[in-house]
């Protein structure tokens, strides 16, 4: 069996032009032969759709393709009624458009979803039924079972991009998981070569290692798929005619191509073509040097005598050097993590020194472990590094952060409220009384009279109030900013502003500013905390936040140990909360539970209490769902 897989992989790989991936194609094939539904997982641009859509052929059966986003809803999926023909013949078959959820069923085909994690948590749950029971019912008609050779190939981006969900834990043990990480270098070359036909091999090498580069630069938060190198090639050929190494035509091509693949940090001091421009230019300077792109600045390192590192234990850092490396290469983070704390601070000279220090952070980003990845980075975050490390380290924590926020936000269930809208495509469900009366005096049913009922996610202001003002580990700085990433997903498109406060109450976010995860993030991370307390002027400025926006929902989410030591009675203030949720955490041994007690029954809202600083993240989602 296992060979005849084999074989099957490679008559893929020919036929549909795949470079690589057999691990992958294997696996699919496998799963797909067992009966199972799979989820294909990766960045974009590695190949997620080539390949579902090459088992799909593969195998020969009908294929119908869906492509996710937060507007696809439940109808959408399963079908839908013309009201029209409703209002004249009822509901039936006759009346009845099928979705492509009940078509592939119909007809034992393949359903691809593309970007699964981009649809609503309820349209996501409809597979549910279909995956188990291989069988939906539809509303107001009949029961439709699954024709033999129905099965469901979906594809997501990881849950750290904009714009995603995660999916439920109900519907991710129905998949089996399938995960695509870009491609080495060699096979991005012979990609490049497929799609372009050029057989200027150093074209090609310069265009993949800049779209490679753009990977890992500090500046940049996602960097460009295999396209970028496609399109770099593609352009410097029409442009030069022939192999060049000029500066001019390369950063043309490159900021051409690139610009639309990239997305920049919001903290980033150049611009979009600065950045493409000095990576352009670093890389055409190794290959002008007769070094092939072969940096020689890794051996320079090589030779740079161990004397400058001054006041060290050698003693412990030749033990502990090698155990690192060994952590590192298996990917044990608390591992790593327990040695670094235990060596003495010159270890981070010989991380950089050695490459290793890359090296670690690549284990950290890969590693499902991400509490002990977030720990080792924030570790580094007070280490003796020099500034260009020490940002890479922090754009590495940040993101880790932002998945951690991602996975726990995604979990959550996101309110809605059904509203009277214009007809459109899609919506089952009508107000046949008001849809009849629009139709008074007229001879025939126009769409224009159709009043549908859509649901939509209910509208709602927030305003978070975070307590800095004890003494608070750098830990649990790290858990306030997960925290305050669970916000900012679970209210996309939501209003919200944050606020932290000890003597003075400080606005991070205006309830008005565009939502920036990172850039807020990066502003929690940055916290001195300490001193006294004034709750009273936390929650007036949260209070005059949410008094800028005319929404029908507004709450406040108060954070703090409940010690008031500065300012005036804030329950008075409180009273003034549409709602106001109060969740207790032990920063100190000298909270006031009464005090926060009071504070939520004042508000009208929620009082919770968090034993460990870990369960904040999941206090906001309780509040929130």
């Amino acid at each position: 069996m296992a060979s005849e897989i084999k074989k099957e992989v490679k008559a893929l790989q020919e036929e549909y032009r795949i470079i690589g991936r057999e691990e992958e194609l294997e696996s699919s094939l496998t799963a797909i032969s067992a009966g199972k539904n799979i989820l294909l997982e990766g960045p974009v641009g590695v190949g997620k759709t080539v390949i579902a859509v090459a088992i799909a052929k593969h195998f020969g059966r009908p294929f119908y393709r869906v492509d996710g986003d937060e507007r696809y809803t439940e109808h959408k999926l399963t079908g839908w009624f013309d009201p029209a023909t409703v209002i004249s013949k009822g509901y039936s078959w006759e009346t009845f458009i099928p979705g492509p959820l009940t078509q592939a069923m119909i007809d034992g085909a393949f359903l691809f979803i593309n970007e699964l994690n981009r649809m609503p948590e309820g349209t996501q749950n409809v597979l549910l039924p279909a995956m188990d029971e291989k069988q939906i019912i539809l509303s107001k008609i009949d029961l439709v079972k699954a024709k033999e050779g129905f099965s469901i190939i979906a594809t997501q981006n990881p849950e750290e991009f904009v714009g995603t969900s995660r999916l439920s834990e109900a519907l991710k043990d129905r998949f089996v998981l399938i995960k695509l990480d870009y491609q080495s270098e060699d096979e991005e070359r012979k990609i490049v070569h497929k799609e372009t036909g050029c057989n200027d091999n150093t074209s090609i090498e310069i265009a993949v290692k800049i779209m490679r580069t753009t990977r890992e630069d500090p500046d940049i938060r996602r960097g460009a798929s295999i396209r970028g190198a496609i399109d770099i090639v593609d352009i410097v050929r029409c442009s030069a005619g022939s192999s060049t190494l000029n500066p001019e035509i390369w950063t043309k091509a490159a900021i051409m191509a690139l610009s639309t693949k990239m997305e920049l940090q919001d903290r980033a001091t150049q611009s979009m073509k600065d950045i493409i421009q000095r990576i352009v230019t670093s890389i055409l300077k190794e290959y002008s040097e007769g070094s092939g792109g072969r940096s020689s600045s890794r051996g320079k390192d090589s030779d740079t005598d161990g004397g400058k590192i001054d006041h060290i234990d050698a003693l412990t850092l030749s033990k502990n050097v090698p155990r690192l490396k060994d952590a590192i290469k298996r990917g044990d983070i608390p591992k790593a993590l327990f040695i670094i704390q235990d060596s003495p601070q010159s270890i981070y000279e010989i991380l950089c020194k050695e490459g290793l220090f890359e090296t670690m952070l690549q284990a950290t980003e890969h590693s499902e472990l991400r509490w002990s990845a977030a720990q080792l980075l924030l570790t580094l975050q007070t280490a003796k590094l020099d500034p260009m490390h020490k940002r890479i380290a922090r754009k590495v924590l940040n993101r880790t952060i932002m998945r951690m926020a991602a996975q726990i936000a995604g979990r959550g269930v996101v309110p809605t409220e059904r509203v009277e809208v214009p007809f459109e495509p899609g919506l089952e469900d009508f107000n046949v009384e008001k849809t009849l009366e629009n139709k008074l005096g007229k001879d025939f049913l126009d769409h224009q009279d159709i009043v549908s009922i859509k649901k939509c996610q209910k509208k709602s202001a927030v305003s978070l109030m975070l307590d800095t003002s004890n003494s608070m580990q750098q830990e649990k700085i790290a858990i306030a900013a997960i925290a305050v990433g669970v916000l900012s997903h679970k209210l996309r498109g939501d209003p919200y502003s944050v606020i932290t406060f000890n003597k003075h109450a400080d606005l991070l976010k205006p309830i008005g500013n565009r939502p920036d995860i990172e850039g807020l993030i990066d502003k929690i991370l940055d916290l001195q905390p300490g001193g006294v307390t004034d709750i009273k002027e936390a929650l007036e400025k949260g209070l005059e936040e949410l008094e800028k926006l005319d929404v029908p929902e507004k709450l406040g989410i108060l954070i703090t140990d409940g010690w008031v030591t500065k300012g005036g009675n804030p329950l008075p203030v409180a009273g003034k909360y549409p709602r106001l949720h109060v969740i207790q955490v032990p920063f100190t041994i000298s909270g006031d539970s009464n005090m926060c007690k009071n504070l939520s029954k004042a508000g009208r809202g929620r009082y919770s209490y968090v034993q460990n600083f870990q369960d904040l993240p999941r206090a906001i989602m309780n509040i929130l769902r």
